[in-house]
């Protein structure tokens, strides 16, 4: 690879992070839309007295697969897409392998990064000792940040093995691609109708809990890449806190404002590792009880009563 060809890869890859991670914002706080309409039950409790047994209960028997669908398709689209042309975060992965001397690059421009700190002298010593105390800082500083770079990448590379045999991800995939993409059919050896998307088995929970990893795969490599940190578990908890917020609000169970976002915190260098920002706790698949581990389910079926429709979202 010549020197254009890598500063033109390094450049575009540059770019896909910093797409991804403003993707991954955005998703993050979809997903903290969703997650008090399954895991609150004062916020369920709430709106389903507002909405039951009124012409409204049947509109509002779609909106959590409606929100979970839309979920699903934008993890699908940021992190499991290996079109060539998406900034997917396998494709990103992809780009990153594809000749050693981009990930060559990468190892020594974060090796490097504090380089630029030990510089001059130091006053009030000799010149001489002052340039060796330089020397040696700066190898300090080097030979920690090539440690951790190298153990990072390590932990990195098992990560998107994982996520390539991922079931939770093979399912996003399949339910994708045969119900959000396509209206896929049964076999002609089955009884006609449209492809059974509850088959899949692929869960509220699932889904959650999904993203929150593969947003702490997304943070980790940001820091490889940019030298830059944002803390998925913080972002997490100030969108947490706004959804909760504006589904209390709505249901009458409001309990105070949300604090407004602060992003001072968003970008500092760190070593430390990162942990899944959210484990929620069991939830129905997506559809029937719209509850963590419900299934995701393509639409609200049409039930006898409005009361029951409710029961069913909620």
């Amino acid at each position: 690879m010549t020197k254009g060809e890598l500063d033109q890869r390094v450049r575009q890859i540059d770019g896909f992070i910093r797409v991804l991670t403003q993707e991954c914002h955005i998703l993050d706080e979809r997903r903290h839309i969703l997650a008090p309409l399954i895991q609150d039950e004062d916020v369920k409790a709430g709106l389903k007295a507002k909405v039951d047994k009124t012409v409204g209960a049947g509109a509002w028997g779609h909106l959590v697969p409606l929100l979970a669908q839309d979920l699903v398709r934008d993890q699908s689209r940021l992190f499991l897409d290996q079109d060539k042309r998406s900034g997917s975060l396998i494709n990103l992965w992809r780009k990153l392998n594809v000749d050693p001397a981009i990930v060559s690059h990468y190892r020594r421009s974060y090796g490097r990064m504090f380089d630029k700190l030990h510089v001059g002298s130091i006053s009030n010593i000799p010149a001489e000792m002052s340039a060796a105390f330089m020397r040696k800082f700066k190898q300090q500083d080097r030979k920690k940040n090539y440690a951790f770079f190298d153990k990072s990448w390590k932990k990195l590379s098992a990560d998107m093995a994982a996520l390539a045999t991922n079931p939770v991800a093979l399912k996003i995939g399949t339910y994708r691609d045969k119900y959000l993409a396509h209206l896929e059919m049964r076999k002609i050896d089955e009884e006609p109708g449209a492809f059974d998307v509850k088959s899949v088995g692929l869960t509220y929970n699932d889904v959650l809990t999904f993203g929150d990893q593969c947003q702490v795969i997304v943070s980790e490599l940001g820091l490889l890449l940019t030298h830059t940190y944002w803390d998925p578990k913080q972002f997490a908890s100030t969108h947490s806190e706004q959804g909760v917020a504006m589904w209390r609000a709505l249901a009458g169970v409001c309990s105070g404002n949300p604090r407004p976002i602060d992003r001072s915190w968003v970008h500092f260098h760190a070593g430390e590792n990162l942990v899944v920002a959210i484990r929620p706790r069991r939830v129905p698949p997506l559809g029937v009880a719209a509850g963590v581990g419900d299934p995701v389910m393509g639409r609200v079926a049409h039930l006898a009563t409005a009361t029951v429709a409710v029961a069913v979202a909620l």
